[in-house]
């Protein structure tokens, strides 16, 4: 144990100097009195970063040759590329973090592509095959996801509100736009696959209340304080 001259302290572990007045101490050094605590290593940041330069690099190449070496007039398509690809590396970050969450990340991931496949639609003349058929389609496996992990996460009663929320939230989907639909006269057969995510809402949320019933009203006494 080391001892500082001017304190007349004893002190512990490798020191070398006194923690009172900062001078010299002498005498052996002993071993550490606590354990050293090493940061948590993110093994997955370097793949990361390699990913994002490898990805924003060729949107960089791809850009270049777009705005500077093409001289006839066309669609930009760069400027999707590079809406794909922020989309897929801001996902890509999120499960490299492991921050998972069942319904949160398949909620953001359905807003997240939904506006991709909506700027793309648009960006390509909107030929409105983004809102009549691939959205009500993710909506609709957005429903089914939900209704599993209701049922395989183990947490379900910490969770019974996000489920049940999440399910009313997509599902009201449907309802809005084949109202204003039926207001416009549009109802065609090109509603058919919202008709499909309307019967799939209200078939999970029916399964929800009926299977999930009890930890929902647990849950909803614990909430509300009743």
């Amino acid at each position: 144990m080391k001892t500082c001259p001017h304190c007349n302290i004893h002190i512990g572990g490798a020191a070398a100097y006194c923690p009172l007045c900062q001078n010299r101490i002498s005498g052996p050094d002993e071993g550490p009195w606590w354990p050293k605590i090493t940061p948590p290593v993110r093994r997955f940041a370097l793949l990361y970063k390699i990913i994002a330069f490898v990805l924003l690099a060729g949107v960089v190449a791809g850009a270049a040759v777009d705005f500077l070496l093409i001289e006839t007039p066309h669609r930009h398509e760069s400027l999707v590329v590079l809406a794909w690809v922020l989309a897929a590396l801001l996902e890509l970050r999120a499960v490299l973090r492991r921050r998972f969450n069942g319904p949160r990340q398949v909620f953001t991931l359905l807003l997240l592509i939904s506006g991709l496949l909506v700027f793309t639609d648009w960006f390509h003349g909107y030929r409105g095959y983004s809102i009549d058929l691939v959205i009500p389609i993710l909506c609709s496996v957005t429903l089914v996801c939900n209704f599993v992990f209701a049922f395989w996460r183990s947490h379900f009663t910490q969770n019974a509100l996000v489920y049940m929320l999440l399910n009313i939230g997509v599902g009201v989907l449907p309802y809005l736009l084949l109202f204003f639909r039926i207001g416009t006269g549009r109802l065609d057969t090109h509603s058919i696959p919202w008709v499909i995510c309307l019967i799939i809402s209200a078939v999970t949320c029916l399964g929800l209340i009926i299977f999930q019933g009890r930890a929902l009203r647990s849950e909803l006494e614990k909430r509300l304080h009743m």
